[in-house]
């Protein structure tokens, strides 16, 4: 629903892969009456940049981050199981292609910088042909650059880790101050935790995916800025 209020700018609230969005979605869904402010709730095909195509230059945006580390094993695993339990989307012919060659998040990563060229090539193939690797940050927000030009415009942004803690604050800025908690919530999590990507693996992530972490710390920088920091405290 879009919710008409004058000269309001929307929010777009962006659906960044295995940051928690399946679950902010139904939240905010559930509490639908209840919104204050025009809403748009944008699927896994939006970004930073469609929705100022669509909606003006001046509309708000709302999204989650999370660690690279963690948002990587993430994607790998629960597109290998082609998102079930809570999903069920077949893979592309690429994905298939790429979980014949990888079976766990740990081989991909330490791919990325074999010297084996034929083992790195079917690495760089992987990561963009998984779908949540493929559509990493940069998809969704740009560079740093460009995340920095958007400063203004940004209403919420925090780590999935501090969801909970601040769950009311992220509500009542989306319009929602009085809201509940829906009696099912969705929750598109891994029916067991992921294993732990080694030292050599996380090291390998970091080299390749650079500007994903970059990223990721300059969200987190304007997490502290808006009150929604996921350290403790």
């Amino acid at each position: 629903m879009t919710l008409s209020l004058g000269n309001i700018p929307p929010v777009c609230m962006l659906h960044i892969g295995k940051t928690g969005g399946s679950y902010m979605r139904s939240l905010l869904k559930h509490n639908e009456p209840r919104w204050t402010r025009p809403l748009h709730l944008l699927g896994h095909s939006a970004t930073a940049h469609s929705s100022a195509k669509r909606f003006g230059p001046d509309r708000k945006l709302a999204f989650l981050v999370r660690d690279p580390l963690t948002r990587f094993s993430s994607a790998f695993y629960s597109r290998q199981r082609q998102g079930r339990p809570t999903y069920q989307c077949q893979w592309s012919a690429e994905e298939a292609a790429a979980f014949l060659w990888f079976h766990t998040a740990e081989e991909l990563a330490l791919a990325l910088t074999s010297r084996n060229p034929r083992e790195k090539s079917a690495a760089l193939f992987a990561m963009d042909s998984i779908r949540h690797l493929k559509e990493d940050l940069r998809h969704y927000l740009g560079s740093v650059e460009t995340l920095l030009a958007e400063r203004r415009n940004i209403v919420v942004c925090t780590d999935v880790a501090g969801l909970d803690r601040h769950r009311s604050a992220i509500m009542a800025t989306l319009g929602a101050t009085d809201f509940e908690i829906p009696p099912k919530p969705i929750y598109h999590a891994a029916p067991t935790p992921p294993p732990a990507l080694s030292q050599a693996a996380q090291t390998a992530l970091h080299d390749h995916w650079a500007a994903e972490f970059a990223l990721y710390n300059a969200a987190c920088d304007i997490a502290d800025q808006l009150g929604f920091s996921h350290s403790p405290l």
